[in-house]
C-alpha cells in the first residue's frame, strides 16, 4: 500500500501569511523561563500557553499514536494555531505479533496496522477530541508532518509489545520563533490517558540564547536525528493514508479557538487588574470607553457631535442640533468622556431654573454622573436625602466641583460677581442659550440681557477654558443674536463685526447664474486673510478629500488657497468651472462663522444617514392641522366682554409699571381656558399674587420687566394687586363675569373629548398640552370619569395617574413613559414643562389645547413625540384656534408661507421672536387701531419670511464631520460587572443606595432610586482604590505612565517588543515581566507623543482664544466710551446748554483723578485709532440728561471701565 504524508501547502501566498504572521509575533526571549518544570509549575499555563504562543516552528516526540498521547502533545497549540508556523510529530506505536509480521520487509505501514492506527484515534474525551481538531486543522493547512517510529532489534525486527525503551520514555520538544531563537525541553513523561494532568512530570528547558545552547543544540540534533530515521532501534516510516485521513477528517470547518480545553480563564492579579481599571478612562485611545460603560447608544449625529465637543476640547462651540435630535444626550456624553479622562475637573452646567432637575436626572440616569444641584440655597446631591444648606456668607459657587444651577440665578448681577470669582471652570455649558440675547436689536446699540452680560464677563476675564452653549435657535430675532453668542466660542477678526457677519452669508449664498447679483470675491478673500484661522478638523479635511476625487486634485488646491494670501480670490474663481464655484461656495460655508463654531444637524441629515443605511430608527411624517372651534353664542358674548375688560384696564393702567406685563398674561388665559381665566380672575380678587406656569413667563419678568419694581419671590409670582389695582366698578365687573364663565359651555373642551375619543378608536395614545395648570386641572378633573386609569398628568411638579383604588397619585418620569409605553396610558395632559424632558414616543396624536406666541414653543411640544424611534409612521398634530383671534390671524399668516414649524429651525429662525414680538405689538395698540396693526405686524411677518429666503443665514443639511472610528473599548460594563462582582464581591451598594449593572433600571426618582455601577459612582471609585494600592507592583508586567489623567499609557512588557494593552483580557492574560524597561520607554514614548501633540493644539487654540478675548474687550471699550461720550454731550445741552463737541468730552474724561484718566492709555493699549473712537454722531444721540443723572452713568460707566482693564491685563498677561 502507497503511504503518504500529510499535504505540506507550499503556495506563496500561504508562505507569506506565514511570515507576515509570525513576524508580528513577540520572541521566546520574552519569556521569563526557568530551568526546568514539574507539574507543580501548572506546567500548561506557564510554560506551553506563553511558549507556543510566541512559536512558528513545533517539533516533538510523542510516545504513541493515540488520541491520548497527541492530546498531550497538542496541549496549548491552540496558541500556535494564529502563527502561520509549522508542526512536525514523531509518534511511537504498539506493535502486536500480527503486526510484526505485515511489517517485516515494508517501507510503508500496511491496511491492517493503518487502520488500527486510525482507530486510536477514536476518543470519548471531549478535551482530547478538541485538541485532535487543531491537529487536525493544522494537518488540513498543510502546517503538520507526523511520522511513526516502530522499535525494531538488531536484526531489524520489529518488536511486539509495549516496550518503548530507551526512545519514547526520553521526550524531546523544540521550538523555534520568528527571529530565530530557540527552546528545547527534555525530561520524561508519563503521556498515559491521565499525565500531564494529574501524574507527575518533569523535564529540563534549555533556550538557544543562554549559557544552555550548547545543550539546546544537542538536543535539536537529537531531534532531526530521529526524524530523519537515523537511530538505532527504530525504524521510521510515514504516516499511513488510512490514519491520515482519519485524523482530516475530524479537522474543523472554522479556525479553532485560541484557547486550550483545559487552560483556565485567564485572571490577573487582583491590584494590577485594580489599577488597570483605575486609569483606563484616562488612557490614549480609550475614546470609546465613554459609551461602552453605559447603557447609551449614541446616533450617528451624536457621535460626531461628541467628537466636536469632547475629542477637539478645549475647543468652544455653539450645539444647535432640532428640537428631538437629542442635544442633552451629545453634550451629556461628552461631558462624561472629558470627566472620565480628567481632562475636566471644574464644569459648571447652567440651565433654566425648571429644567435644572431634568438636567441632574439625566447625567445621572443615562451617564452615571453624580452633579449636585444649586437650588435656593440647598444643594441637592442625586439622592434624596444628599441636601444640604449653604452656610451664610458662602458662595454657592464653591459647593462643587461640577455643580448644576439655575441660568435665572447666575445672570443677577450679585450672583454673576460670585460666580466669575469662582473661576476658572474648565468647561461651561449653558443649555437654551438663545436666552442670552440683547434687550433691544440695535446694531449700533449694544444692550446685552443679563445672561448675555455674563457670558461678556465670562469671555473677558477668560473664566471658561471651553464653553458649550445649547441651542436649538439660537436666532430669535435676528441674525445678530447668532453673531453674540458665536463671539463667545471663538468668532473674532472681521466677521465679529454684525454687518460684516451678515454680508459673510449674503455673499456666500448668492447663485452664479447670468441673472444672479454679483457676487464680492475679493471682499470674501479679504475678509478671510484677516480672520484667525483655528486648526483644521477632519470636517475640512473631509471637505477637501472629497472635492480631491469629485473634481481633480488642481481644483482642490485652488479652492483651498482662497483667502490665504497665496492667490488672489479673483483669480481663483476666473480659473474655476461652474462646478469648481459650486464647491468653493461650500468650502466658504465651512469656513464661515457657522462653519467654525456650529455643530447643527437637522430631520434632513438623518434622512441622508438613513439612506445610507447608517440609521434604522423610524422618522415618522406629520399631519398637521389647525382646528378652529366656533363659539356658540354665550361663549361668543362672554369672550368678547372678557376681551373689553383687558381693554379697558390696559387704558386705565396700562402706564402703571408692570401693568402690560400682568395684562398680557390675563389676555393668554383668556385664550387658553375658561378655568384659566377665572381662577386669575378670582385669585385677583382675593388679592393673590399671579402664578407664573412657564419659563418664558419667567424670562419676561426677569429681563423685560427688570425695571418695573415688580415683586417676584418663590414659585415666581408677581404683585399683579400692586401692578393693577382695580377701582370698585372693575371689581364689581370681575365679580359678574366669574359667575358667568361657571355657567358658560365649553366648546373648545367637547372638540377635544370627540378627537380623543376619534384618536383611542384609531388606537392611538395622545398628548395634548395647554400653557397654564389651572387649564390642565380642569381638563384632568372634565376626563377622568371616561378615562378612569388611562389618564395621566405631567407639570413641572412631577406626573400624577388615576388609580381606581388611591385616586391621583404621583408617579416618576420613567413609570409614566413607561405606562405610555405599555398603553396603561393613553391619555396625557401636560403644560409646557413636560416640553423639556418626556421623550413620548409611543405617543403618535398631539393636541395644542392652546397656542403659544412662540412657535417654537409648539415645535418644542412637537419635538416631544415626533423623534427617532416614533412607534408610527404618522404624528398626528391637532392645533386648537378661537376663531376671529388674533392667534388665528397670525398663525394663518405663518402656515401660508410654512408648511410646518421645522422650517423655522433654520435660515427663519429670526421668525420665532418675530412672531412673539408681533403679538405684542398688536396687543399693545388700542382697540381703535387694532385692526390696521395686526394687518401691518402681519405683512411684516410674511415679508421678513420671503427676505430669510433669500438672505438668512443657512445652517446646511449636512455636517462635514467624518463619523469617528474609535479603537473597541478597553473595559466595557460587563467587565465591570466581572470584576467587582465575581472577582472582587465588591459591595457597592449602601442601605436605600442600591445599585445596578442593568442602565435601564437606573432612576433617581425616590422608591425607585438606583445607580449605575460604573465609572462616576464613588462607591466604584473607592472598591477599586482599596483593591489597587498607590502603584502597580515592580514585578507586574502591566506598565503604566500617567497620573490617572490623559495621557494615561498602559503596556505590557510580557512581550518583545513590548506593546500597548487593548483590554482587560490583555491584563488578565499578562506573562512575566521579560522587557520592563523597553516597556517603560516604550508607554512614555507614546505619552509623549500624544501630549505633545495636545499641547501643541491646544496652544493654537490659546493664540485665537487671546486673540477672541482681546477682541470682545476692544469692542467693550468702544461701547462704554461711546455711552459715555454721548452722555456727556447730552448732559451739555440740558436745560438749554451748548452743544459740544464728543472730542471735548474725551478730553475732559481723561483730564479727571478717576478711572477715567487712564481711559486714553487703555485705548493705545488696544490699538483703537482715535477717530474710530469718537464718531461726530455722539454729540446728540442721546436726549439731554441732568448734571446728577451725568454724575451716576459716568460713576456706573467708570465701574465697568475698571472691570475691563483688569480683563485686558490679565489678557496680555497670559499673552
Amino acid at each position: 500500500m502507497r503511504a503518504t504524508s500529510l499535504p505540506w501547502t507550499t503556495s506563496r501566498m500561504c508562505s507569506s501569511m506565514s511570515e507576515a504572521n509570525s513576524a508580528a509575533r513577540p520572541g521566546l526571549k520574552g519569556l521569563d523561563l526557568k530551568l526546568g518544570y514539574d507539574s507543580s509549575d501548572r506546567i500548561l499555563e506557564t510554560f506551553y500557553v506563553p511558549a507556543l504562543s510566541r512559536a512558528v516552528r513545533y517539533d516533538r516526540s510523542v510516545g504513541y499514536f493515540r488520541s491520548s498521547s497527541l492530546s498531550v502533545a497538542a496541549r496549548g497549540l491552540s496558541r500556535f494555531v494564529n502563527g502561520g508556523g509549522r508542526v512536525r510529530l514523531l509518534c511511537g506505536a504498539e506493535v502486536s505479533p500480527g503486526d510484526r509480521e505485515a511489517l517485516l520487509g515494508e517501507t510503508a505501514i500496511g491496511p491492517a496496522f493503518a487502520k488500527k492506527l486510525a482507530d486510536a484515534l477514536v476518543t470519548e474525551s471531549e478535551v482530547d477530541r478538541r485538541r485532535l481538531e487543531v491537529l487536525a486543522w493544522l494537518a488540513r493547512e498543510g502546517r503538520l508532518e507526523v511520522r511513526i517510529a516502530i522499535p525494531i532489534d538488531r536484526d531489524g525486527m520489529p518488536r511486539i509489545g509495549s516496550d518503548m525503551d530507551p526512545y519514547f520514555h526520553e521526550k524531546i520538544g523544540v521550538l523555534w520563533d520568528s527571529i530565530g531563537d530557540g527552546v528545547a525541553f527534555q525530561g520524561s513523561v508519563n503521556e498515559s490517558a491521565q499525565a500531564w494532568t494529574r501524574n507527575f512530570e518533569s523535564f529540563s528547558v534549555y533556550p538557544s540564547w543562554t549559557e544552555a545552547a550548547t545543550y539546546f543544540s544537542h538536543w535539536k540534533l537529537k531531534f532531526e536525528e530521529r526524524w530523519a530515521g537515523r537511530m538505532v532501534g527504530f525504524k521510521v516510516y510515514p504516516l499511513p493514508d488510512a490514519a491520515a485521513e482519519r485524523l482530516l477528517s475530524m479537522a474543523p470547518d472554522v479556525l479553532p479557538g485560541e484557547r486550550d480545553p483545559e487552560e483556565p480563564e485567564p485572571m490577573g492579579d487582583d491590584a494590577v487588574v485594580a489599577r488597570y481599571l483605575q486609569v483606563a478612562p484616562a488612557l490614549v485611545g480609550a475614546e470609546a470607553l465613554p459609551v461602552a460603560t453605559t447603557g447609551i447608544t449614541l446616533f450617528p449625529h451624536q457621535q460626531q457631535v461628541v467628537e466636536r465637543l469632547a475629542g477637539l476640547y478645549p475647543r468652544s462651540w455653539l450645539l444647535a442640533d432640532e428640537v428631538g435630535l437629542g442635544k442633552t444626550i451629545s453634550a451629556g456624553m461628552s461631558l462624561r468622556r472629558l470627566l472620565l479622562s480628567k481632562r475636566v475637573r471644574r464644569a459648571l452646567i447652567l440651565a433654566p431654573a425648571n429644567v435644572c432637575r431634568q438636567w441632574q436626572d439625566e447625567l445621572f440616569e443615562k451617564f452615571g454622573l453624580w452633579v449636585p444641584r444649586l437650588d435656593g440655597g440647598k444643594i441637592y446631591g442625586v439622592h434624596p436625602k444628599d441636601v444640604r444648606v449653604i452656610p451664610s456668607g458662602q458662595s454657592p459657587w464653591e459647593s462643587a466641583d461640577v455643580l448644576i444651577a439655575s441660568s435665572h440665578l447666575a445672570r443677577r448681577p450679585t450672583e454673576q460677581k460670585r460666580l466669575l470669582a469662582n473661576g476658572p471652570y474648565d468647561l461651561v455649558i449653558v443649555d437654551e442659550a438663545h436666552h442670552a440675547r440683547r434687550t433691544h436689536i440695535d446694531e449700533n446699540e449694544y444692550r446685552p440681557g443679563r445672561l448675555l452680560e455674563l457670558l461678556d464677563r465670562i469671555t473677558q476675564q477668560g473664566a471658561a477654558k471651553a464653553l458649550w452653549l445649547l441651542t436649538a435657535t439660537p436666532m430669535q430675532v435676528a441674525p445678530i443674536e447668532l453673531r453674540d453668542l458665536l463671539v463667545h466660542v471663538g468668532l473674532q477678526g472681521p466677521l465679529a463685526d454684525p454687518r460684516a457677519f451678515e454680508k459673510y452669508f449674503r455673499e456666500v449664498g448668492k447663485g452664479d447664474g447670468p441673472k444672479d447679483p454679483k457676487t464680492a470675491w475679493s471682499w470674501l478673500d479679504q475678509t478671510l486673510r484677516d480672520t484667525p484661522r483655528l486648526p483644521r478638523t477632519a470636517a475640512e479635511d473631509a471637505f477637501l478629500r472629497q472635492t480631491r476625487e469629485r473634481l481633480g486634485p488642481v481644483v482642490a488646491a485652488r479652492i483651498e488657497k482662497f483667502g490665504t494670501g497665496d492667490l488672489s480670490g479673483e483669480e481663483i474663481v476666473r480659473e474655476l468651472a461652474p462646478e469648481g464655484r459650486a464647491a468653493l461656495r461650500g468650502w466658504l460655508s465651512l469656513l464661515s462663522p457657522v462653519g467654525q463654531f456650529v455643530t447643527r444637524h437637522s430631520r434632513e441629515t438623518l434622512k441622508m444617514y438613513r439612506d445610507r443605511g447608517l440609521l434604522t430608527e423610524n422618522l415618522a411624517d406629520r399631519d398637521t392641522k389647525p382646528i378652529v372651534i366656533p363659539f356658540r353664542d354665550e361663549e361668543q358674548e362672554l369672550y368678547d366682554e372678557l376681551d373689553d375688560l383687558i381693554d379697558r384696564l390696559m387704558a386705565a393702567h396700562g402706564s402703571r409699571r408692570g401693568a402690560g406685563f400682568v395684562l398680557t398674561v390675563y389676555r393668554r388665559r383668556l385664550t387658553s381656558s375658561w378655568a384659566a381665566i377665572q381662577s386669575t380672575l378670582t385669585k385677583r380678587l382675593n388679592r393673590e399674587k399671579l402664578a407664573l406656569d412657564d419659563d418664558q413667563a419667567v424670562e419676561d419678568l426677569e429681563e423685560a420687566w427688570n425695571d418695573a419694581g415688580l415683586e417676584t419671590g418663590d414659585g415666581h409670582r408677581v404683585n399683579d394687586v400692586q401692578a393693577l389695582p382695580l377701582t370698585p366698578a372693575e371689581i364689581d365687573d370681575i365679580r359678574g363675569y366669574i359667575d358667568r364663565m361657571q355657567h358658560v359651555p365649553d366648546s373648545k373642551f367637547d372638540r377635544l373629548r370627540s378627537d380623543l375619543n376619534a384618536a383611542r378608536g384609531r388606537g392611538h395614545s395622545t398628548i395634548v398640552f395647554t400653557q397654564y395648570t389651572d387649564t390642565l386641572t380642569y381638563l384632568r378633573n372634565k376626563l377622568v370619569g371616561a378615562y378612569r386609569s388611562q389618564l395621566a398628568t405631567f407639570t413641572g411638579e412631577g406626573g400624577q395617574v388615576f388609580r381606581e383604588a388611591e385616586g391621583w397619585v404621583d408617579i416618576s418620569k420613567r413609570d409614566l413613559v413607561d405606562a405610555v409605553r405599555s398603553g396603561r396610558v393613553t391619555v396625557l395632559l401636560a403644560n409646557d414643562a413636560a416640553s423639556e424632558g418626556l421623550n413620548l414616543q409611543a405617543c403618535s396624536y398631539l393636541i395644542n389645547y392652546d397656542m403659544p406666541w412662540n412657535p417654537m414653543r409648539v415645535e418644542q411640544r412637537i419635538g416631544r413625540v415626533d423623534r427617532l424611534g416614533q412607534a408610527r409612521n404618522v404624528v398626528h398634530i391637532r392645533s386648537y384656534f378661537i376663531p376671529n383671534t388674533v392667534e388665528q390671524d397670525v398663525y394663518a399668516a405663518l402656515a401660508g408661507r410654512i408648511d410646518d414649524f421645522r422650517q423655522l429651525l433654520g435660515k427663519l429662525q429670526p421668525i420665532l421672536g418675530a412672531t412673539e414680538h408681533a403679538f405684542q405689538t398688536i396687543f399693545r395698540a388700542p382697540k381703535s387701531e387694532r385692526a390696521t396693526v395686526q394687518q401691518e405686524a402681519i405683512n411684516a411677518l410674511v415679508n421678513q419670511i420671503d427676505q430669510l429666503r433669500q438672505e438668512g443665514v443657512d445652517f446646511g443639511a449636512e455636517d462635514p464631520m467624518p463619523l469617528p472610528i474609535h479603537a473597541p473599548s478597553p473595559v466595557t460594563l460587563e467587565d465591570l460587572r466581572e470584576v467587582l462582582v465575581e472577582r472582587f464581591a465588591a459591595v457597592l451598594d449602601k442601605e436605600g443606595r442600591p445599585v445596578t449593572f442593568d442602565p435601564s433600571r437606573a432612576s433617581r426618582d425616590g422608591e425607585s432610586w438606583t445607580a449605575l455601577a460604573t465609572y462616576g459612582h464613588p462607591a466604584l471609585a473607592e472598591a477599586l482604590a482599596r483593591r489597587a494600592g498607590p502603584n502597580v507592583p515592580d514585578d507586574s508586567a502591566l506598565v503604566i505612565t500617567g497620573d490617572g489623567a490623559w495621557p494615561t499609557v498602559a503596556v505590557r512588557a510580557d512581550r518583545t517588543p513590548p506593546v500597548p494593552v487593548q483590554g482587560l483580557r490583555d491584563v488578565d492574560s499578562l506573562g512575566a515581566a521579560a522587557a520592563r524597561g523597553q516597556a517603560e520607554e516604550e508607554a512614555n514614548n507614546i505619552r509623549i507623543h500624544a501630549a505633545r501633540k495636545q499641547r501643541n493644539y491646544e496652544d493654537a487654540l490659546a493664540t485665537t482664544r487671546r486673540q477672541q478675548v482681546l477682541s470682545g474687550i476692544h469692542m467693550k471699550f468702544v461701547e462704554l466710551v461711546h455711552e459715555a461720550l454721548a452722555s456727556g454731550c447730552a448732559a451739555a445741552r440740558y436745560d438749554g446748554g451748548v452743544k459740544v463737541d464728543p472730542i471735548t468730552v474725551w478730553h475732559k474724561l481723561n483730564g479727571e483723578t478717576t478711572i477715567w484718566g487712564y481711559a486714553d492709555a487703555t485705548r493705545k493699549k488696544l490699538g483703537i485709532p482715535l477717530a474710530q473712537l469718537i464718531p461726530a454722531r455722539l454729540s446728540t444721540q442721546v436726549e439731554p440728561i441732568s448734571p446728577d443723572e451725568w454724575d451716576e452713568r459716568r460713576r456706573a460707566l467708570g465701574l465697568q471701565l475698571r472691570e475691563l482693564m483688569v480683563s485686558l491685563r490679565a489678557a496680555m498677561f497670559k499673552g
